[in-house]
């Protein structure tokens, strides 16, 4: 069995108007802080002794090797068994990786230590972070600890497990306010097995009031619902077809960052459409929230949307006592609702967030794809499109695949062999649309569409990209001959159409305007793109890395109708592949291109 699933940002597409989540900055900044963005432990800090590498059967093979690295999720995953989430793409973070190359490794107690941080004057200090800590394979606890010496060591807290996801963690150091010299480590055991490992990332000292809400997302949806819940609509959707809008339930996740447990924690939505607001809405007060304390407050508002287009969720948060810094006390979300025609999205249902951040897929049988949810009945799924990867392979056989929540199957595409033009739409990041074969209205209910690689004769690789990650059962992989079932975290580029897309995906997507011409290849210090402009428009490009990172943006304005030709600047970037996207007026279009060492 060769079913891949890789978890980097290879290229990074824009194909629909992608959902923007919007938070208020935070009030108080970091005093004191890493994101390891740069691919680097800072200067200063300390990784304790090499460890010892060790066979699987726990013999020391005499080779020394660093307790912690920084890398990235596909680094942290490459033995198979510390799968940290992709999130956000490319992201880097430092961890104590106990199965990736070069190890298996002696990590009884290995400790990751801040240089000494001065708390002079500091009231009301915290650290936030993220950590990941499964705790799987055997793996022991992890710690946060703190000295004032560098010697004697006290425990602030233990790490909570949380599985399949990075965790919010908030920790009160008001002890050593004051103090000139405190240091911080984070200390982690694999309990003499060969386990996981333990990773931190947005490491982050600020000073706190006594009470401070902060707002730390807004959500369109009901995170806090199951998925298995049948007839609800409670998953996170980017897209939402008209006819299957319903009464919204949204949501909104909110932090204790003061000092001061605070009561009566309540939320309030309003809901713009078409410039139009709605609510305002409210929703069940929380009693009370202690310091450090995060919670979701859903807010069922019986609004339904009206008319295609974008719905943007505001909501802001209170308690009953007055917040000391209410600046971060709101944040906003948006939907798209989506209609006929390619203006309004071919009444697409879509979960992923439209910027792939890894792929599933292989050269061996598998369906992947995603849970929608039907609360209106009557309505028929036309078509089902999906993201293919770049290693996808002239010839292999595919299709779309229809079923209901049991997984028996509804309706499938006819069988599409893969052509020399689906390449090239793959490409440049184009959806593949298929019809379903036997359309027909459908009760209202949970269903799977998915993207299947069919068994034949050609070994080719199929790819489906994924973007985001959701819950235990929003997302599903069934892998071989026998359709091993389960359930990723996540998200395929698969989604429900309710409308055709006319004659067909190839004259739906000819009205897209043509992409850049770009040369030489390689560039070296200067490149050129060139386009035509079929109006006037407002035009900007942006330069990807290969991990989804952004490294330039450049503004070029209104540009008139016409030809046109632009220069590139690539005379900082280092030797390799990139991703230019181009905007034109609303429409994204992308080409890859290679800058050649110096």
């Amino acid at each position: 069995m060769r079913i891949t699933i890789t978890l980097s940002c290879l290229l990074c597409f824009a194909l629909f108007q992608q959902t923007v989540v919007h938070g208020q900055a935070k009030a108080q900044p970091c005093f004191f802080g890493a994101d390891f963005d740069d691919g680097v432990l800072p200067s200063g800090w300390d990784i304790g002794p090499l460890v010892e590498r060790r066979t699987p059967e726990g013999i020391g093979l005499g080779e020394f090797v660093p307790a912690w690295t920084v890398g990235d999720a596909e680094q942290a995953n490459a033995g198979g068994f510390f799968p940290v989430p992709n999130v956000p793409a490319g992201n880097r973070f430092a961890m104590a990786n106990d199965d990736a190359p070069p190890c298996n490794c002696d990590m009884q107690e290995v400790s990751l230590t801040t240089p000494p941080i001065d708390l002079s004057g500091r009231s009301g200090t915290a650290l936030e972070c993220r950590v990941f800590h499964e705790q799987t394979l055997g793996g022991g606890p992890a710690y946060v600890e703190a000295s004032m010496d560098g010697n004697n060591w006290i425990t602030m807290a233990l790490v909570p497990v949380q599985s399949g996801a990075w965790r919010s963690l908030v920790v009160n150091l008001s002890a050593f306010d004051g103090q000139s010299s405190v240091r911080l480590r984070f200390r982690w055991s694999d309990n003499g097995q060969w386990a996981s490992g333990f990773a931190v990332d947005d490491i982050c000292l600020r000073e706190r009031l006594a009470y401070d809400l902060s707002v730390v997302r807004t959500h369109t949806h009901d995170p806090s619902a199951s998925p298995f819940t049948v007839n609800d609509q409670s998953l996170r959707y980017r897209l939402l077809p008209l006819e299957q809008a319903g009464p919204m339930t949204v949501a909104v996740e909110v932090i204790n960052r003061g000092m001061q447990p605070m009561p009566g924690v309540n939320a309030t939505a309003i809901i713009n459409q078409g410039g139009v607001d709605h609510g305002p809405f409210a929703g069940v007060a929380i009693p009370l929230l202690v310091p450090g304390e995060s919670a979701i407050l859903p807010i069922s508002t019986g609004w339904t949307p009206t008319s295609t287009g974008t719905v943007t969720v505001s909501i802001t948060v209170a308690g009953d006592v007055a917040d000391m810094d209410p600046s971060d006390n709101g944040g906003s979300a948006d939907l798209r609702i989506t209609g006929p025609g390619w203006e309004d999205g071919y009444g697409a249902m879509a979960r992923d967030e439209d910027m792939p951040d890894g792929l599933v897929g292989g050269e061996e049988v598998f369906i992947s794809g995603n849970r929608v949810e039907l609360v209106n009945a009557g309505s028929t799924i036309s078509g089902i499109s999906a993201v293919l990867g770049v290693a996808t392979a002239e010839g292999t056989i595919i299709r779309a695949i229809l079923m209901d929540v049991n997984m028996a199957l509804v309706d499938t595409s006819v069988r599409h062999v893969i052509t020399l033009e689906d390449l090239d739409r793959i490409q440049v990041g184009e959806a593949r649309f298929l019809p379903m074969a036997h359309p027909a209205p459908l009760p209202a209910g949970d269903y799977f569409v998915g993207m299947q690689r069919l068994n034949d004769e050609n070994d080719g690789t199929v790819h489906v990209l994924v973007s985001g990650i959701g819950p235990v059962g929003g997302s599903i992989l069934m892998e071989g001959e026998t359709f091993l079932l389960s359930y990723p975290l996540f998200t395929p580029m698969v989604r429900a159409h309710f409308n055709d897309y006319g004659v067909g995906v190839n004259e739906a997507l000819s009205t897209i305007p043509a992409g850049p011409h770009v040369f030489p290849v390689p560039m070296r210090d200067q490149g050129w793109m060139t386009f035509e402009m079929e109006k006037p428009a407002m035009v900007a490009y942006r330069i990807i890395d290969t991990q989804g990172r952004t490294i330039s943006t450049v503004d070029l304005g209104k540009l008139p109708s016409g030809p046109q030709r632009i220069a590139m600047d690539v005379s900082s970037l280092a030797p390799g592949t990139y991703l230019l996207s181009l905007t034109q007026d609303k429409w994204v279009n992308t080409r890859v291109f290679v800058v050649e060492g110096r």
